[in-house]
């Protein structure tokens, strides 16, 4: 079967409204079924690298412990497909509360990197990046 890069393109971004919704609620369990899960997985942030299922793991257990209360919100979405790869990047701003109740936002730019497995699409990678701290 010859693959749609329409469907393909539309696959993508169900898998990564998905992962939208799995930052939200700080979901592992959603998580699991966005995230390809190897030890092959880099994940990218302010915070460090993280290497395999279980850094991405790591990453939502602190998110939760951090901020009790978050949202991401995505806009300027680019997805490519190219076979059984895909990318996407977007801008994003992040609204949360902290644990002690204090507001936070920020805003940046995130990639990823998608691999078509026999479960569907699953991000490989993910890179971010937040704007500069203003002085």
């Amino acid at each position: 079967m010859t693959p749609d890069p329409g469907q393909d393109r539309a696959d993508v971004e169900q898998v990564f409204n998905k992962y939208l919704r799995s930052l939200d609620a700080a979901d592992v369990a959603l998580a699991s079924k966005v995230w390809l899960q190897s030890a092959d997985v880099l994940v990218v942030t302010p915070l460090g690298r993280f290497k395999g299922w279980d850094g991405v793991q790591e990453i939502y257990a602190r998110t939760l412990e951090e901020y009790p209360e978050r949202n991401v919100q995505a806009g300027n979405i680019s997805i490519v497909v190219a076979g059984d790869a895909a990318w996407l990047v977007y801008d994003f701003i992040f609204s949360a509360k902290l644990a002690d109740g204090k507001p936070f936002m920020a805003k940046g730019w995130e990639s990823h990197g998608y691999l078509r497995t026999a479960d569907g699409w699953r991000i490989a990678h993910l890179h971010y990046s937040v704007l500069p701290q203003s002085s």
